[in-house]
């Protein structure tokens, strides 16, 4: 897989994706003047932009690109007997059933926010910062039939420092899964061979993951853990964490979210 002969120009492929990754990636492929067949964005993409990911579906409209859904994908290709080359799944919440992994020529290109084979699956940073890890990254794969589990194209690094929320840790797993798609696109450009390995040590066993401890903080953790799961749980915009106390829930929320004017001040 990964090799095939013809003007990149007239690549043949579908991009599946979205977030701030998602747009980036397309958005580098437009400037080079070479469009998807169709484009299937993200079901809670809307078509607007918000204050922390810009809207794929309103880049794909901008630019008058196809757009579909994943369960009409299929038809769509058998229908139309569209020979595709390749399909760009990037920053997607939505897994792709096997017989679309298979379709196009040299297969499906992923970025997953893990050193695979670990935290394969949903949520892998926040479970790298709950669990206390320094060292995360990126995976820059083939997908295959299990999740997580095809042939990998290239690894890197990146640490998690101590003051690192999942909302930082993602913005750094963006930039450099952008970095690393130019440089393989650019691969791919040239009708050179993508060079892929097996992981030595393949977890084919896969447990859909959930927040740490479904979201909920527990008391009787040390310092430590409660520090790395409220860090874990903070993503702005997104909900912050919740704690309880007693019969009450309490949101975890930083001081520049917080508007000066709905806080009463303590008598000094």
């Amino acid at each position: 897989m990964g090799v095939f002969k013809k003007n990149m120009k007239h690549l043949n492929y579908i991009f599946v994706g979205g977030k701030e990754l998602g747009y980036g990636c397309l958005n580098y492929l437009l400037k080079k003047k070479i469009k998807p067949l169709y484009v299937v964005c993200n079901k809670d993409d809307n078509g607007r932009d918000n204050i922390f990911n810009r809207s794929l579906l309103k880049l794909s409209k901008k630019n008058r690109l196809k757009i579909t859904k994943l369960k009409k994908l299929k038809k769509l290709l058998n229908k139309k007997k569209i020979k595709l080359d390749i399909i760009f799944c990037l920053g997607s919440t939505q897994i792709l059933p096997i017989e679309l992994i298979s379709y196009p020529k040299m297969g499906v290109l992923n970025i997953h926010p893990s050193l695979l084979p670990k935290y394969r699956g949903r949520y892998s940073l926040v479970h790298a910062i709950f669990n206390g890890e320094k060292l995360t990254g990126i995976t820059t794969h083939w997908l295959g039939k299990k999740i997580d589990s095809g042939r990998v194209i290239s690894q890197r690094k990146i640490r998690i420092l101590n003051h690192d929320t999942a909302e930082t840790l993602y913005k750094k797993f963006t930039k450099v899964s952008l970095e690393e798609f130019k440089k393989i696109f650019k691969i791919i450009l040239k009708n050179k061979k993508i060079l892929t390995y097996r992981l030595k040590t393949q977890n084919l066993k896969y447990k859909n993951k959930n927040f740490p401890n479904n979201g909920e903080i527990n008391w009787s953790w040390n310092g430590k853990k409660i520090y790395n799961f409220l860090r874990s749980m903070i993503h702005e915009p997104f909900p912050p964490p919740e704690i309880k106390i007693g019969n009450k829930a309490y949101y975890f929320v930083s001081k520049n979210l917080i508007s000066s004017k709905k806080i009463i001040n303590s008598p000094k």
